[in-house]
């Protein structure tokens, strides 16, 4: 069993931060040929696939992109919620799945090559780690929506908006929703689980939805309200 730390120290200790160079994860996953369908690999986020890699791994290709820029300006949340300080991609099938937090969209890229297969524009920043079952590939964004595309071609199968209402702020030089999706979905028996909205007083909003359709499960819309003091 490989983990992330082990990966780490396999490869010299180095961290991936700064501009994305996709070369070390694709060692990882071309060499073994398994898939790293959700953030750190599965629903429980164990960091550990079970599959092994082997002792000799070779640079397959290299993509690069400008640094991210973190949602929170101040630097003790650069430290609290570092997560859109990197691209975090997953793989499926073959396919490296990445979002954008600059430009609010999701790319497919092919694990052979790096070539793109397809790209999908969100009217938000794509901040959080998209998760795939089966050949589906959902993503939420600070437009509010988790979406659900197809993850061969990137057509949209379904999305779902996670707050009230169509309410609108600025948000980093954005124009987000009020309650942006930034509760990064996990997929477990046949649901998706995502949350939206960051201020207990607008309300926080988390659902369970069905992976074929969309369709609400359960939400705690009973409790999702808490108005507390922020500071």
């Amino acid at each position: 069993m490989m983990s992330i730390d082990g990966l780490g120290q396999r490869l010299g200790g180095r961290s991936w931060v700064g501009s994305l160079i996709l070369a070390l994860l694709v060692i990882s996953v071309a060499a073994s040929g398994s898939d790293w369908p959700m953030w750190r690999f599965d629903a429980n986020r164990s960091a550990a696939s079970p599959d092994e890699l082997p002792e000799d791994l070779h640079l397959q290709w290299v993509r690069e992109y400008p640094p991210r820029e973190q949602v929170w300006d101040d630097p003790l949340n650069h430290d609290l919620m570092p997560y859109d300080r990197v691209f975090e991609p997953v793989v499926s099938d073959g396919r490296m799945f990445l979002g954008f937090n600059d430009s609010g969209k999701m790319v497919a890229l092919s694990t052979k090559d790096g070539g793109e297969i397809w790209r999908f524009h969100t009217d938000g920043p794509v901040r959080l780690p998209p998760a795939v079952s089966g050949d589906r590939v959902f993503f939420a964004s600070d437009d509010g929506f988790l979406y659900c595309v197809d993850g061969r071609d990137g057509e949209l199968r379904w999305k779902f908006r996670g707050g009230p209402s169509a309410q609108q702020v600025l948000g980093k030089k954005h124009l987000i929703s009020a309650w942006p999706a930034r509760g990064g979905p996990v997929v477990r028996d046949a649901n998706v689980y995502f949350a939206a909205s960051i201020w207990p007083f607008m309300g926080t909003f988390v659902y369970a939805l069905d992976v074929e359709t969309g369709a609400v499960r359960w939400v705690n819309d009973g409790t999702s309200a808490q108005f507390i003091k922020q500071p």
